[in-house]
């Protein structure tokens, strides 16, 4: 394996988490109608094992590249959502055994499917929160580093550059798309715990099921919060790469005049960098910020 690869055990991500996803997915695979009763869990677990499994596949061609890559995947917070996300699949599955320990491997039976479906509703709702989350950090974040590789590359051409940047703008939006609808699922989470702390007690439970199931629409929330948050951290190391400049060893002769950086009408949409500007022979130069009316 090239040394310079990124393998999940290199970023922090533990054998078991990844043993675990694994399992789950297999376990829903193999339990006929859970597809019904559990939706989209599947599809999510395969949406994190694809991009874990193409990060090994990045080709790095230096160790100060590589470092920048693992240290990126590391802020994003990769590691951590997949850790979690397996420990949550390892007791996800135990309780699916459980809880349908009266079917067999072709169906449902009733008392199963109430208990999965109705009875056990938001701690799935729960499972399922937490796996997109962790779906969206693990494939912006993999997604991010893919392009930051090919960017960081010398052999890369003007032509490429321009492409991996516009790769990483809608890279970008996509981002702040899914940011925009995780705060609509909090506000979601927000009113159904409400709606649940104003239903009257079951006397049969003295509302215990009504709290446990409060108690699961505050983990949602939590785990919503998180993810804005690892999500953030990847649109702030997206967005310098795409609207940046870096200007480099730029020389004025022979009585020239030159603007070497950006009008002031793009402050604060471009990031810039500007090194080695240097004139001779009576030339000027204005180096960084310009206003539109300069007087020479």
């Amino acid at each position: 394996m090239d040394p310079f690869s990124i393998t999940a055990g290199a970023i922090g991500i533990t054998g078991f988490a990844t043993t675990s996803i694994v399992q789950l997915h297999s376990l829903i695979d193999n339990l006929s109608e859970a597809q019904n009763v559990v939706p989209d869990v599947a599809s999510t677990l395969a949406n994190i094992e694809r991009p874990l499994a193409a990060l090994e596949q990045v080709v790095i061609s230096d160790e100060s590249t590589s470092v920048a890559a693992k240290e990126d995947l590391r802020k994003a917070g990769v590691a951590e959502a997949v850790n979690k996300c397996g420990d949550a699949c390892s007791e996800f599955g135990k309780s699916l055994t459980k809880w349908t320990k009266h079917s067999s491997a072709t169906k449902l039976s009733l008392r199963d499917r109430l208990s999965v479906g109705v009875w056990n509703r938001e701690k799935i709702r729960t499972l399922r929160t937490q796996l997109q989350s962790c779906e969206a950090t693990v494939q912006f974040a993999v997604t991010s580093t893919q392009l930051m590789v090919q960017l960081r590359s010398e052999k890369i051409s003007e032509a490429n550059r321009e492409n991996v940047k516009r790769q990483l703008q809608t890279l970008e939006t996509k981002i702040q798309e899914h940011l925009d609808f995780t705060i609509r699922q909090q506000e979601e989470a927000k009113t159904r715990k409400q709606e649940l702390q104003e239903e009257p007690e079951d006397e049969e439970d003295d509302g215990a099921q009504r709290n446990l199931a409060i108690k699961e629409v505050e983990e949602q929330s939590r785990l919503l919060e998180a993810n804005q948050v690892s999500c953030g951290v990847v649109f702030s190391q997206v967005r310098p790469k795409w609207s940046g400049q870096d200007i480099s060893d730029i020389v004025t002769s022979d009585n020239s005049q030159a603007l070497v950086g950006m009008p002031e009408s793009v402050v604060g949409k471009i990031n810039q960098l500007i090194r080695g500007v240097k004139t001779e022979g009576g030339s000027r130069a204005i180096v960084g910020v310009y206003s539109g009316d300069i007087r020479w």
